[in-house]
């Protein structure tokens, strides 16, 4: 009996060992997990396969799967803005698909085709319409506006109200200038591309922005979140909104007495045409069965299936055709309607692999004639130049190579074999010049192989995580290397290296990076120095003193940036002061003369107490007994401060120094956070220029190429000052 049993559980065993794995799909989207649950759920009781689902962010879910396609890493099925799906398909990131019977049934197909193949499907629809202020429209006794006409006296009456009430909000950032502005370019006739070719400068495309620009005139020009909350707080006429936004105002601003109509037509075309967005889904190049992958995405776009999940969405639409029909949206949220009848005639950009190269071209150009630094011809003129200069450049010629296939061993075993060589051979030199110190040599030995023992699983995962990709990151850089591609890089050698030094943005990088070390490293140390000589004398509260001003040191830059962001929004406190010593208030983040000095005063306010606690360590090193035999000469305390504490503390200056020069070079979270380079690149530092560089357009090598050159600099600068340092001692 007891035979028979054990045979059974090493059947049992067995069998679940060799049983063939249950089928499975990874599935990254944008969305709580909890919404698509239950129809994930019906699909595995349906097909038995079972779905991973990870979620994304709109903040930073491009770079990550940029990331994952370049490694080889991306999931079966993925979910993507419809701007970008031309981007990953004209790289080979994406797997065409066979849409048939879908095709029919969703609308929206003309991003997701590209070259006469489609890549992804229509999920989900968005767009957006015109908000507006009922009570403040009521005070003007004007109608909402139904053309441009009229929305431009509306704001006019509007901004007269009072010195705080503004009319239309032009609203500005990385993917909403142009998202904003291309509406009206198209209710007048123009676009973006046409077949392919770039027609920024079109005649209707200058007189829809020489309009949007007087809007201007009597409006706020602000980011997304600044023209919402102005809105909010009952301030602004119109803006341009996403329908999420409907419940968003309704459950934090109660009070807000608001309206939503269609965005206002053309006065002679008689045109609105919105922005028509989509949330797509693709199959990528590293799914392990596209068939399986396939069945998610038909499953997912059944009417009934897409329904379900918009009805928790609701800001998002079914893509399929007839939804404006349903009585989700006729009975129980008719003010909804609005967009749906504006997606009949929605517009979206023509598909394009450099769409968001282009994207980020024309919105630059729109902003510098927003801005006044163009006239509209001129900032269009440009556009249309450097756009076609991007479109004209052609793949570098070189060598292809896999990365998969170079000699990886002997590159990384040769440094490794070489030291070992090298350690031999001075043991071999060692145990030959002193035989009479054999013995001890052995124990020598003994002991240090058994340091190296225990030291080698950290060896291994230093080289593999640090040695390994500092050498990889070095071979990119001599290669023409797209991210997402499923083509080879290619070898250009010293190509990019000599291209960045004519690539006016990289310049204008470097010149912001270098004005952001001179306008922070020096008062960051001179705070820190008085600060710490402060605490450094017999004070009360002076335990207290020092953990406060340290505390920024320990709070996330986040949380810091944030709180600069409030401090320095059009009425935050800071304007708010200057109101009240009769100033004219500032945008600070928003105006190309203040936004890097912004930035700078931050960091210096966050930094400047870690590195008042360093100098601190070092003061309290110093021997009080120079400072008491110097009394007894008679001197000061500032002659006692330049003649022994400034000497005896030049060491952990140096020190500090060097710190803050690296670190300031390498800023990026507070850029990232607050400005995102702008406006008009005017905060972009040579950090992340790089990463725009390398996770947005997608060009590794070339931003691999960059990181080397601030390595140089940096280095050549921390060489320079030790040098410095030690002559001046000589």
């Amino acid at each position: 009996m007891r035979r028979s049993l054990l045979l059974l559980i090493a059947l049992l065993v067995g069998q679940s060992a060799w049983a063939a794995p249950q089928p499975s799909l990874k599935f990254w989207q944008f969305w709580p997990e909890e919404w698509l649950a239950p129809e994930l759920a019906q699909f595995t009781t349906e097909t038995g396969i079972q779905v991973e689902v990870e979620r994304l962010t709109w903040g930073d879910g491009l770079n990550k799967i940029i990331t994952a396609l370049a490694a080889d890493q991306a999931p079966d099925v993925i979910e993507l803005g419809s701007t970008w799906v031309a981007n990953f398909s004209g790289q080979g990131g994406l797997l065409p698909l066979e849409p048939g019977s879908l095709k029919d049934q969703l609308l929206l197909w003309q991003p997701a085709t590209y070259q006469g193949k489609t890549f992804a499907v229509p999920w989900t629809l968005s767009t957006a319409a015109l908000y507006y202020n009922k009570t403040l429209l009521a005070q003007t006794g004007l109608a909402p506006p139904a053309d441009w006409n009229q929305l431009q006296a509306a704001s006019k009456a509007i901004r007269s109200i009072g010195p705080h009430f503004y009319g239309f909000g032009v609203k500005t950032g990385a993917f909403t200038t142009w998202q904003k502005f291309l509406p009206f370019a198209w209710s007048n006739g123009a676009d973006l591309l046409t077949q392919g070719q770039p027609r920024a400068n079109d005649p209707n495309m200058v007189e829809a922005l020489v309009f949007y620009r007087s809007l201007l005139e009597t409006g706020l020009f602000d980011d997304n979140l600044a023209v919402r909350k102005a809105f909010q707080e009952g301030r602004l006429g119109f803006m341009i909104e996403e329908p999420g936004q409907i419940e968003q105002f309704r459950r934090e601003s109660p009070q807000l007495d608001f309206g939503v109509i269609p965005l206002p037509r053309h006065p002679v075309t008689g045109k609105s045409i919105a922005f028509a967005g989509a949330q797509m889904l693709a199959i990528t190049k590293n799914a392990a069965d596209p068939a399986q992958a396939q069945k998610l995405i038909a499953f997912l776009s059944r009417p009934q299936v897409v329904q379900a999940i918009t009805r928790r969405i609701t800001t998002l639409f079914p893509a399929f055709k007839g939804a404006k029909d349903l009585d989700f949206y006729q009975v129980q949220h008719p003010e909804l309607q609005v967009f749906l009848q504006s997606l009949g005639t929605a517009h979206s950009p023509e598909a394009h692999p450099r769409l968001m190269e282009l994207q980020e071209i024309f919105s630059l150009q729109v902003e510098r004639a927003l801005y006044g630094l163009e006239s509209p011809q001129a900032a269009l003129d440009a556009a249309q130049l450097e756009m076609s200069q991007l479109m004209a450049e052609t793949r570098p010629q070189g060598h292809p190579l896999n990365p998969l296939t170079l000699p990886w061993g002997w590159i990384l075993g040769l440094p490794l074999g070489g030291l070992v060589v090298w350690l031999g051979l001075g043991m071999a030199r060692s145990w030959r010049a002193f035989p009479l110190r054999r013995p001890h040599l052995l124990r020598q030995w003994r002991y240090h192989a058994n340091s190296a023992l225990f030291l080698a699983p950290w060896a291994l995962v230093f080289c593999g995580f640090s040695i390994f990709p500092i050498g990889y990151s070095l071979f990119m850089s001599f290669t023409d290397y797209p991210a997402a591609s499923s083509e080879a890089p290619i070898w250009v050698g010293w190509g990019n290296y000599q291209r960045l030094w004519t690539d006016p943005h990289f310049l204008l990088a470097l010149k912001n990076s270098f004005i952001f070390v001179a306008g922070t490293v020096p008062p960051i140390l001179a705070l820190a120095l008085l600060l710490a000589v402060l605490l450094n004398q017999k004070q009360r509260f002076r335990q207290f003193l020092r953990t406060a001003y340290f505390m920024p040191v320990v709070t996330s830059v986040m949380v810091i940036a944030t709180l600069f962001v409030e401090l320095y929004a059009p009425l935050g406190l800071i304007n708010q002061a200057l109101v009240a010593l009769g100033l004219a208030p500032v945008h600070f983040l928003r105006d190309p003369r203040f936004a890097l000095s912004s930035v700078m005063a931050m960091n210096i306010w966050a930094s400047f107490g870690f590195y008042a606690i360093m100098l601190l360590a070092g003061l309290q090193n110093i021997p009080q007994e120079y400072y008491e035999a110097s009394s007894l000469e008679g001197a000061g305390p500032w002659r006692q401060f330049f003649t022994i504490t400034l000497p005896l503390l030049k060491p952990t200056l140096l020190v500090a120094l060097v710190m803050d020069v690296i670190l300031a070079f390498q800023v990026f979270g507070e850029i990232l956070l607050m400005t995102r380079g702008g406006p008009l690149r005017s905060s972009e530092t040579a950090v992340y220029y790089l990463y725009e560089v390398a996770f947005h357009q997608q060009k590794m090598g070339y931003g691999a190429a960059a990181a080397y050159y601030l390595f140089l600099i940096l280095v050549a600068f921390t060489l320079g000052q030790f040098w410095l340092t030690r002559q001046k001692r000589v």
